[in-house]
């Protein structure tokens, strides 16, 4: 059967197969129906776990959450590579941005490569990073022809965190424009897979494009080392053996996506939370050593991801009582769970003094808790503090058209936050 015939059935029956599901109440219909996390939340039922008739469980359940990613029992590779298996977008000879670096990896496998990304993320290195943001933001500003009316994300939410991250790994400046455009495929198309064949060329497209563009520039490091990621990776041991380079270009590949991805969305929902919520944000102008509080609360009612996939590698045990096979898959609502009005309370509301925002769990939990965290809460820090500096009266501060929230379901954020600054 030719491979586009193959992935055209695929789509229809997973479309089919979900509508149906959906109709009849099952979980996992109303996990593909729902239009964000938040809304599945409030359609599931009001216990820890449910359980669809496919098998699959899912939980919007902070402690059910907090647990199975914290356990190193529930892996996080045999159901990404069966869907992307299944949707003809994986091929193992290829260099998979996802599938072959950490996001995908578990046990010794994904401890031995984080250990290397890690000399990239110390405290001290992204300590050094809140003054670059803040510089960074001045420049853009600085761009900004009407500071009354412009794009937010278009103009600071997706260049601050690129600039930064590819600072950090090493992508030059003449390639950052075309990272930014295979990072929106991957990061909506890739995580959320394809439905269509024009989105499974597109993806296809991206997918060569950014690993294409990482072997080249690990060719370079390889001859002439710089003070970058993708060096340290060309030249490290890890556990004693030398990263493969379809390793490190996946790795660079994923740390270069979930580095601007998750932050911009960050830096966009929490502006666009301040100004839907103008008490707050005349309280963030007055008292701006919450600031961090404030990022924290931005990440728990927005989650940039906004869920994860576990496979039990044995039989277990949920908090709940829950029992799950061996092979069993549960989904992990991230967003539902930082909304649990068991550990928030009025977790609808938006509030910067919510004495336990940091309790989200927005980046994730255990092994594979975002490496970059700290850099994005370091890049969101420095941006709403340096705004908050230089334009002090926010009663100025208004949004300007509709934001049109981005496509995909894995990650939320904003194509558009049209803001102005100034009267």
């Amino acid at each position: 059967m030719p491979a586009t015939l193959r992935s055209s059935l695929y789509f229809s029956a997973t479309k089919a197969l979900s509508k149906g599901l959906d109709l009849i109440g099952d979980p996992i219909g109303r996990f593909y129906s729902s239009k964000d996390m938040e809304t599945f939340a409030k359609r599931s039922k009001k216990t820890a776990v449910q359980k669809s008739i496919t098998g699959i469980l899912t939980s919007s359940n902070h402690q059910v959450c907090s647990e199975v990613m914290k356990s190193s029992n529930w892996m996080s590779r045999p159901f990404a590579e069966k869907l992307y298996v299944a949707a003809n977008t994986y091929e193992p000879d290829a260099i998979h941005p996802f599938l072959d670096s950490i996001i995908a990896m578990d046990g010794p496998e994904q401890r031995r490569i984080k250990k290397v990304l890690h000399t990239a993320f110390t405290k001290g290195v992204i300590d050094s990073w809140k003054q670059d943001s803040e510089r960074v933001t001045e420049k853009l500003l600085s761009k900004i022809e009407d500071l009354s009316n412009f794009d937010f994300v278009e103009s600071i939410a997706n260049p601050l965190p690129l600039e930064i991250i590819s600072e950090i790994i090493g992508v030059p400046d003449e390639s950052r424009a075309d990272c930014n455009k295979w990072g929106k495929v991957l990061g909506s198309i890739g995580l959320d897979l394809p439905t269509s064949n024009y989105e499974l060329e597109e993806l296809e497209r991206a997918t060569f494009g950014i690993t294409d563009l990482f072997q080249t520039l690990l060719d370079q490091r390889r001859k002439n080392p710089q003070d970058d990621l993708l060096s340290v990776m060309a030249f490290a041991d890890a556990d004693g053996e030398k990263l493969t380079d379809k390793e490190i270009i996946a790795s660079a590949s994923f740390t270069l996506i979930a580095g601007f991805e998750t932050t911009a969305n960050l830096l966009a929902v929490g502006a666009k939370a301040l100004l839907e919520n103008p008490d707050q944000l005349a309280l963030l102008a007055l008292k701006k050593e919450w600031i961090p509080n404030f990022v924290e609360e931005a990440l728990r009612i927005s989650s940039p991801i906004q869920f994860v996939v576990r496979t039990a590698d044995s039989k277990l045990a949920l908090p709940d009582g829950t029992k799950a096979k061996r092979g069993q898959t549960i989904i992990l609502n991230l967003a539902g769970a930082n909304r649990d009005s068991s550990v928030f309370e009025n977790p609808d509301d938006f509030l910067i003094e919510r004495e336990n925002a940091r309790k989200n769990i927005a980046f994730g939990f255990g092994a594979h808790h975002c490496i970059g965290s700290q850099l994005a809460r370091v890049e969101a820090e420095a941006l709403f503090r340096t705004l908050l500096g230089r334009f002090p009266n926010v009663t100025d501060w208004k949004l300007r058209g509709e934001p049109k929230p981005r496509a995909g379901k894995l990650i939320k954020g904003l194509d558009t936050l049209p803001v102005g600054l100034v009267g």
